[in-house]
């Protein structure tokens, strides 16, 4: 099961039983056509929608998505993190991040910041070309930047250590 909160409003629970998916306890018939990696054409009560994946921070487990032609903030919590939060212990803190992690193959398109550069949570970092598509990846927390492991035109594979914080 996957708790999702939409703009800080809307809760969702999603979960998969025997190939059919439910939410909020009922059974959610939909089509779904993939057009590529972030790009979704879904049908649900004969509605269509274009959903597209606009950024992900895996750290956070937060996403921006655009339906149509609104953006809007998700934030996700799988069981693990249900858990945590109904015994009372919270999600551990990103403040303890030391390394920005590539979320998907790609290549460097710009290095917004230098060594010993201090950044706030939400500064753009590096701007990552994946899939034909420019993704600005963002700092996670306060912190200084103390080592840049790639450089500007370089490939990289997910996963990759791109800063050292």
């Amino acid at each position: 099961m996957v708790r999702s909160n939409v703009n800080g409003k809307y809760d969702f629970f999603i979960e998969s039983i025997r190939e059919q998916i439910f939410m909020n306890g009922e059974q959610c018939n939909f089509n779904l056509c993939k057009i590529d990696d972030f790009t979704f054409h879904i049908i649900y009560q004969n509605r269509p929608f274009m959903v597209r994946v606009i950024n992900y921070d895996t750290n956070t487990k937060k996403l921006e998505i655009k339906v149509n032609h609104q953006i809007h903030s998700v934030t996700l919590q799988d069981e693990r993190d249900m858990l945590l939060e109904k015994i009372g212990i919270a999600r551990v803190s990103n403040n303890n991040v030391d390394v920005l992690r590539a979320p998907m193959p790609g290549l460097i398109l710009d290095i917004r910041v230098v060594e010993g550069q201090q950044v706030k949570s939400g500064d753009p970092l590096i701007v990552l070309k994946a899939m034909k598509m420019e993704n600005i990846l963002k700092s996670s927390h306060d912190g200084i930047i103390k080592k840049i492991e790639v450089e500007k035109n370089q490939k990289i594979e997910k996963d990759s250590i791109l800063i050292q914080f």
